[in-house]
């Protein structure tokens, strides 16, 4: 019984954030410690960039700028009115990619507290918590929505929602409704259920590892191709749930531009024909 206990206690993984403290109503759980940290690395970021940056910028400098305008390249060729979501966009990539990032140090999940025979890890990937994947998705929805309100008006919007035509809308306004939440839920388990599995595999690997540190030489490359993996993944998924964030946007901008453009076009072309009349007419 004590081996397995000892087996079962290298791969601890737990589904939501454990708590480590509470501070009155305020209970206080390692993934948002991993979050906090985040944070605070990007505010760090944004304080070298905004009190050191030059014109020509150096090493770091261009480090720190080089997402950001990969991202604004990709957002500058989605709608006209790019520059009013762009800064949303940036900082939902900037923010779990460091959330992601900071997962893989060292020492965060494996270095914790005692609570009984469990070791609750101080610092957690913040993503691996559907807590916070869910809240960014929330923002993203509220965005989206904003737009389509805005763009549309109230009484428009919900006449996108229900569809056409008219007396088909007891039936479309439900499936289009289940359709524009299952943005919300695709978006914070697709980011969710990815970390996650990486946590996993982590996990995984450097028990198994560990078992074999002293029978397989290479037990010590091993983690570091599955930490150089998850580098990667943690990038991707920065990057697609900041692309489906402009994607929602885009639709809900363009399918407003879309409508409006006909009648523009219509105006020109008949502006263009009365001017053809107006100058083929005799004095």
């Amino acid at each position: 019984m004590p081996e397995e206990e000892h087996t079962e206690s290298l791969i601890h993984i737990a589904l939501g954030g454990e708590e480590l403290f509470a501070i009155g109503p305020l209970v206080v759980t390692n993934s948002m410690v991993g979050a906090l940290l985040a944070s605070l690395l990007l505010l760090a970021g944004a304080w070298y960039v905004a009190r050191r940056s030059t014109l020509i910028p150096n090493r770091v400098q261009s480090l720190l700028e080089l997402p950001v305008e990969f991202v604004a390249g990709i957002v500058e060729g989605s709608t006209s009115r790019w520059r009013s979501y762009v800064a949303l966009v940036i900082g939902l990539f900037l923010m779990i990619l460091a959330a992601n990032w900071l997962g893989l140090l060292p020492g965060v999940g494996t270095v914790g507290l005692k609570h009984g025979e469990e070791l609750v890890p101080l610092i957690r990937p913040a993503a691996a918590d559907l807590n916070f994947t869910l809240g960014l998705a929330l923002i993203t929805f509220v965005v989206f929505v904003f737009w389509g309100v805005r763009l549309h008006g109230g009484l428009g919007y919900l006449k996108e929602v229900a569809g056409e035509p008219r007396y088909m809308a007891p039936l479309m306004f439900p499936i289009h409704l289940i359709s524009e939440l299952s943005r919300l839920v695709s978006l914070s388990m697709r980011l969710f259920g990815n970390v996650f599995a990486g946590e996993v595999l982590i996990a995984t690997m450097l028990a198994l590892t560990t078992a074999t540190l002293f029978v397989l030489p290479l037990a010590f490359f091993v983690p570091a191709v599955f930490l150089g993996l998850e580098l990667l993944f943690g990038a991707v998924q920065a990057l697609v749930f900041a692309l489906l964030t402009m994607t929602y946007i885009t639709m809900a901008i363009a399918e407003h531009e879309g409508d409006h453009a006909p009648e523009h076009e219509a105006s020109e072309g008949h502006g263009t024909e009365a001017d053809t009349r107006t100058a083929s007419s005799p004095a």
